[in-house]
């Protein structure tokens, strides 16, 4: 039995906006327009060691993610943002190359 949890649950995120494409479409839109600044804000976060920074966007992700039903970006998000409000660089640095792996999944699995 498979029990890896899909990236996107488009079912559930198509049942939440009532199968509504063009809205659908612009959250998509939307959600993949922000990436790049998402992912080179954390970044620079990180580099400059600004983990409560760090830590906002991370919970910033967590609740996009979790609003499209992207659970596994979600849980990284979220162990990302613990680390950071936690002050250990060292569990930081290693969530965060989770987090945008996992970022990036999502967006090249979103509808066109």
């Amino acid at each position: 039995m498979n029990t890896e949890q899909p990236l996107l649950d488009l079912d559930k995120l198509r049942e939440r906006f009532d199968n509504d494409e063009e809205l659908l479409a612009e959250i998509f839109a939307v959600f993949a327009s922000e990436a790049p600044g998402r992912r080179s804000g954390m970044e620079a976060a990180l580099a400059g060691g600004n983990l409560p920074n760090l830590a906002g966007m991370a919970h910033s992700l967590k609740g996009v993610a979790a609003t499209m039903f992207a659970e596994p970006l979600r849980q990284a998000a979220y162990a990302l943002e613990l680390a950071a409000r936690s002050g250990d660089a060292t569990t930081t640095a290693a969530a965060l190359p989770v987090v945008l792996e996992r970022l990036a999944a999502v967006v090249a699995c979103l509808p066109a």
